[in-house]
């Protein structure tokens, strides 16, 4: 019985914390850190063309935030892109996109912008659905 009680006095409290983690930004973002700013969660608008990409995303706070990427001569960003914190593969593109510059329904990406710095490209993590 005396087993019983400590395991509810301190076990049970313990399995119920939870511990907030900061994420923190991709090793590919060169910026400084304390110019960095993450825009998690769904994003809504995905144009994909010639030299930019462009992305709106609805925030975890409620938030609407606009992101270009910017891609000279090409149409591919994923230079730019991880996905679920690694690399973004050709075959990833499948992952993400119904078809070529099309965005499957409920995507969300944090997205990390290097804040007062536009030389410096955002990187976008992509997180699929499971």
């Amino acid at each position: 019985m005396r087993a019983f009680v400590l395991l509810i006095i301190f076990v049970l409290p313990a399995l119920g914390e939870t511990q907030e983690r900061r994420i923190g930004p991709p090793a590919a973002l060169k910026c400084d850190r304390s110019e960095v700013t993450l825009y998690d969660g769904r994003v809504f608008t995905y144009r994909r063309r010639r030299g930019k990409t462009f992305l709106r995303v609805r925030t975890s706070f409620d938030t609407t935030e606009a992101v270009n990427i910017i891609h000279p001569g090409t149409d591919d960003p994923s230079k730019f892109y991880l996905i679920n914190g690694g690399p973004f593969t050709p075959a990833d593109w499948k992952r993400i996109e119904k078809r070529k510059g099309v965005l499957k329904n409920g995507m969300n990406a944090n997205i990390w912008v290097c804040r007062d710095n536009p030389s410096i490209q955002p990187v976008v993590d992509w997180r699929p659905p499971s």
